[in-house]
């Protein structure tokens, strides 16, 4: 496994210089212009290049004309700037690329990642928030109520680790899915409620949330059983990134589980 370079951190960069951010396939530019910043971004195609470079000392005339640009004023900037990651601001939905089915009372484990974000910030201020990769809109639900916009993901929904495709721009969530009905369920869509998740960075560089646990009652209906309160066994010696965007006692995100992924049944990723 190829240790992930972090591209987060805080940096220097003097006036006149410029720094690039090369995160799997988008690039991140930043210049520290005479009494401004100016940042760019060029995005790049899902699925090339999955490794982190940071490259500092360059000149902004080598920032691409293609990056889409925007500038920050200050009378007198710091030269000092931080990028920081961050998991997605809404949950995400990812269909399984095969057809997967959970006999009665079967407990799969899988290995699900989602897209992170960034910020860009100076002396105490955030200049930018965006996805790293932005993914699609969705909605969560059969109709607009109930239901909630959230992001649709690929993913490959592995079941073990070994050859884990591992990237510097997504995190890895333990997924635990448990059919306690009688009838044969078909997972059809993976709901992740990554806003109530926090960002791990394991001993060997893997980026990691806690572990979720989903389960399908007699019901049909599909419900959040738990989320772990640390990072996940499989994150061995991590540290915490960043926090949940949003926090909730249990009974509060269960109900917004509910409200964010539909009433039950087909409607809510497992039929």
């Amino acid at each position: 496994m190829q240790r992930i370079q972090p591209w987060w951190g805080d940096f220097e960069l003097a006036e006149g210089t410029a720094g690039c951010w090369a995160i799997g396939p988008a690039r991140l530019w930043i210049a520290h212009q005479p009494r401004e910043w100016r940042i760019g971004y060029v995005s790049g195609d899902e699925g090339h290049e999955e490794r982190s470079e940071v490259a500092l000392g360059l000149t902004p005339e080598q920032m691409p004309e293609q990056a889409r640009l925007s500038r920050y004023s200050f009378e007198s900037p710091s030269p000092r700037l931080s990028l920081l990651p961050l998991l997605a601001d809404r949950p995400v939905i990812s269909r399984p690329d095969v057809n997967l089915f959970i006999p009665p009372a079967q407990s799969i484990q899988l290995y699900v990642s989602t897209p992170l974000w960034l910020q860009v910030r100076t002396q105490g201020l955030l200049l930018q928030e965006q996805a790293v990769v932005r993914p699609s809109d969705t909605w969560s639900g059969p109709t607009t109520r109930p239901g909630g916009l959230a992001y649709a993901a690929s993913t490959m929904a592995r079941a073990s680790l070994r050859d884990f495709p591992y990237s510097a721009w997504r995190a890895v969530t333990p997924l635990r899915i448990t059919n306690r009905a009688n009838d044969m369920a078909a997972v059809e869509r993976l709901h992740l409620p990554v806003p109530f998740l926090s960002l791990y960075l394991a001993a060997e560089g893997t980026l990691w949330t806690q572990a979720v646990e989903l389960s399908r009652s007699g019901d049909g209906v599909l419900e959040l059983e738990r989320l772990g309160s640390e990072a996940p066994v499989e994150a061995a010696d991590s540290v915490l990134l960043a926090e949940p965007r949003r926090r909730a006692d249990r009974g509060l995100l269960g109900k917004a589980f509910g409200t964010l992924f539909g009433g039950g049944g087909s409607d809510d990723g497992v039929a």
